[in-house]
């Protein structure tokens, strides 16, 4: 199953009904939204709160051919801004569920299509982020091996999120790995050689192929043939664009570094000249679910849906992926959202009583207890399908990640590259980050609140009618 792959084969490969019913009991599952030959990911609702997840399902039969248990050791370990986020995982007899956070905004592969490719100034925002998350992984001992525009989500603030370790290792200092995986057009020299490799420095040629893609919109190196990118590859002969600046050249020039004995490390590569330019500084680690600290109004919207206080802070403490745990980050990202739309929003007069924030418990009233089988969903994040336009509801999984054929040396290399498991068979990646309809939600709410937000302040305070704002256009 982990071989060839077409569009009818993923229909016809549903997810055992068995399993479905044990993980229906907290989820409403919705749709397809990728497709890999090991692994499914599903777009879903959470039934208690009513928020959008995605859903990987791992089959346990595939276990030899797809290292799924390296898989979920990798998302339990990490915890990190720019990384997707593991919040419970359910296992049943056949299956393996990660439920994880559903990533705003696109894949930057779109991205780039869409734009053409980025200005320095944005590009190095972008990239920062990421170099600071793998930085983050490689301390742990993890190693991602299919770092590509592809498995990078950019929300609209430019936020990223790192996903897909379906291909991740554990690693120790000086260990060697013997299984060559990823994008070829994206592969290290030393992949290419079948030469056992460090991990650590094949995710930094990886990110070099990125930043590349980043602020040209092409691929350093693309041959015809299987033979001609070996041979680029090898030589690591790529063209400098003249517009480039000394920096972004000389950054380039380092993460491509042939030998890679001789290649930095990303801890190098963030103190880089063009990496530390207009560095508003970031953080490397967020423990968002402190038990030592809990939010009192989601622990009150906790306790009314039937949590125990004790159980959601031993779940939090331990890290048990459970139930209470992510029904704590789901809520908490709502909360999270809210503050994030609140704060942009135009403040209200003195003397007008302010709009109801997320850490009020009575901002809470949807949710019912645990007990009652009818879901309450926010209305701001509701899934259903109906839409502001009728292209917005033609759109719903529009752009299903899929496997490609195996890799056949003396075909034609094209821009969406195959993807080389850890056994030598294409795959593709298994995991999408959000949908169309999330987005038409997230907007239809937020116009309903500014409308309402119009409305009160014409209403209690006698001013003119709110003025169209005029935002400028960001540069290049």
């Amino acid at each position: 199953m982990c071989g060839p792959w077409s569009k009818s084969t993923a229909v016809s490969s549903p997810v055992p009904t068995l399993s479905l019913q044990t993980l229906g009991a907290q989820y409403t599952i919705l749709r397809t939204i990728g497709q890999g030959g090991c692994a499914q990911v599903k777009l879903a609702h959470h039934r208690l709160t009513g928020a959008a997840v995605a859903i990987k399902v791992l089959q346990k039969w595939q276990n030899q051919a797809y290292p799924i248990r390296s898989e979920v050791g990798i998302m339990k370990m990490v915890n990190h801004p720019n990384i997707i986020s593991l919040l419970q995982i359910i296992e049943t007899e056949e299956n393996i569920f990660l439920i994880l956070e559903l990533a705003d905004g696109c894949e930057l592969w779109d991205w780039i299509q869409q734009v053409g490719y980025l200005h320095e100034g944005l590009a190095r925002k972008i990239f920062r982020q990421i170099v600071h998350a793998m930085c983050y992984c490689h301390d742990l001992g993890i190693v991602h091996r299919d770092l590509k525009p592809d498995n990078i989500m950019v929300d609209p603030t430019g936020k990223v999120k790192v996903i897909d370790f379906g291909l991740g290792a554990l690693v120790t200092p000086g260990m060697k790995l013997s299984r060559f995986c990823g994008a070829l057009q994206f592969g290290a020299p030393e992949c290419f050689l079948r030469q056992p490799y460090d991990g650590t420095k094949v995710d930094t040629w990886n990110l070099g192929v990125l930043l590349y893609f980043i602020v040209t919109g092409t691929l350093p190196f693309e041959g015809d043939t299987f033979q001609e990118l070996e041979w680029q590859v090898l030589l690591g002969e790529y063209d400098v664009p003249p517009h480039f600046s000394q920096e972004l050249q000389d950054i380039i020039r380092c993460l491509l570094t042939v030998n890679p004995m001789e290649r930095p490390t990303l801890k190098d590569i963030m103190e880089h000249p063009w990496l530390r330019q207009e560095d508003e500084g970031s953080s490397n680690h967020c423990d968002d679910m402190n038990p030592s600290c809990l939010d009192p109004a989601i622990m009150t919207a906790m306790a009314d849906m039937g949590f125990n206080p004790h159980d959601i802070r031993k779940s939090l403490l331990h890290r048990l992926f459970n139930e209470p745990m992510a029904t704590y980050g789901l809520l908490q990202c709502q909360a999270r959202k809210q503050d994030d739309s609140i704060s942009q929003a135009k403040p209200v007069q003195p003397g007008i009583t302010p709009f109801p924030t997320p850490t009020d418990p009575a901002t809470f009233p949807w949710y019912q207890k645990r007990t009652v089988d009818r879901p309450a969903i926010r209305v701001f994040l509701s899934l259903s399908l109906k839409s502001d336009s009728p292209e917005d509801s033609q759109q719903v999984g529009k752009r299903l990640r899929t496997a490609t054929m195996p890799v056949i040396p003396s075909h034609c290399l094209q821009k969406r590259t195959p993807i080389l498991n850890a056994f030598g068979v294409s795959t593709k990646t298994q995991h999408s980050g959000t949908t169309d309809t999330i987005q038409g939600a997230l907007r239809a709410w937020e116009r309903r609140m500014r409308r309402i937000g119009a409305s009160l302040i014409q209403l209690c305070s006698c001013l003119p009618p709110k003025k169209k704002k005029v935002v400028p256009q960001k540069e290049g």
